[in-house]
């Protein structure tokens, strides 16, 4: 199977382990991912609301490229980029006064959409397109007895006549993957809340709150380990995990990896090359899974 892939800002960044271990999986898989030529940054989080005709514009040009590949959809493991594309493309279809003034935008540029291509998550591709049986063939190192609380965030959820994959409040998404690997899906009251990422710059300690009340949660609930589905919640919930400890003076860490990640483990790579940090691979030789 052929799909167009969307890495996005982050995960051609300080997210590349997610870039490395979607690849792989996808390559185990049989799932060709195209990376989209000459991509540009979908904007989300911030040109939405400060140029809602440039943000509509910009991520239409990301499916053009799509649609001159001859493929339909788009597939990313950023819950932001995701977020993006889709909230375009729907005021694009649904609102005529947006719709006309995007059009004015891109007059003089080679970008032309014709409404067939659409962004989707791996997550979604992996379960609706490859199936949870087809997985499940590839597991050589079943995860048995590693405790996973399953974080979903918000964007790959809601809006959810946007998204809409599966309930945003009762999402079963990533616990039918988590099992797949052997591991034991644990579900947390947090698990759709905000990682706090998009108050990194302008409220830090925010931030950090919103972070500490995911990772507590996970760890309340009994998790090891936690899983996501998103590039810049990778950022937030794994790399300022010494942060929330010094804010919240907590002794615990909760490692966050994603989904792939963990997946990956499954299919019998490394915690190395999958990219998995050292906080995560101390947690995961504890439990005797690596």
């Amino acid at each position: 199977m052929k799909v167009a892939y969307y890495p996005g800002c982050a995960t051609h960044g300080l997210s590349k382990d997610v870039d490395i271990a979607t690849k792989k999986v996808a390559e185990v898989l049989g799932l060709e991912l195209v990376e989209v030529p000459d991509w540009n940054c979908c904007g989300g989080g911030f040109l939405d609301e400060y140029d809602e005709v440039g943000h509509v514009a910009l991520n239409l040009r990301n499916l053009s490229q799509v649609e001159k590949l001859g493929l339909n959809k788009m597939t990313t493991p950023c819950s932001v980029c995701l977020h993006s594309h889709r909230l375009a493309t729907y005021k694009y279809k649904e609102d005529k006064d947006i719709k006309k003034k995007v059009e004015k935008r891109l007059e003089g540029t080679s970008v032309k959409y014709d409404g067939k291509a659409d962004a989707e998550h791996i997550v979604w591709v992996l379960l609706r397109d490859i199936g949870i049986e087809n997985i499940k063939k590839h597991v050589k190192k079943p995860l048995t007895g590693l405790k996973v609380g399953t974080y979903y965030g918000c964007q790959m959820l809601r809006p959810e006549q946007i998204m809409g994959f599966e309930q945003a409040y009762n999402p079963h998404s990533l616990a039918d993957l988590v099992a797949v690997t052997g591991a034991i899906p644990v579900p947390f009251p947090t698990m759709t809340s905000c990682c706090g990422f998009p108050l990194v710059g302008s409220n830090p300690k925010g931030a950090l709150k919103l972070a500490y009340n995911v990772l507590n949660g996970a760890k309340e609930a009994g998790a090891d380990i936690i899983i996501h589905p998103c590039s810049l919640c990778h950022l937030q919930l794994d790399s300022l995990q010494l942060k929330v400890q010094a804010e919240f003076n907590v002794k615990w860490v909760m490692p966050a990896i994603y989904i792939t990640q963990l997946l990956g483990l499954s299919f019998g790579f490394s915690p190395e090359e999958l990219g998995i940090g050292k906080l995560a691979i101390e947690t995961l030789r504890a439990k005797g899974v690596v």
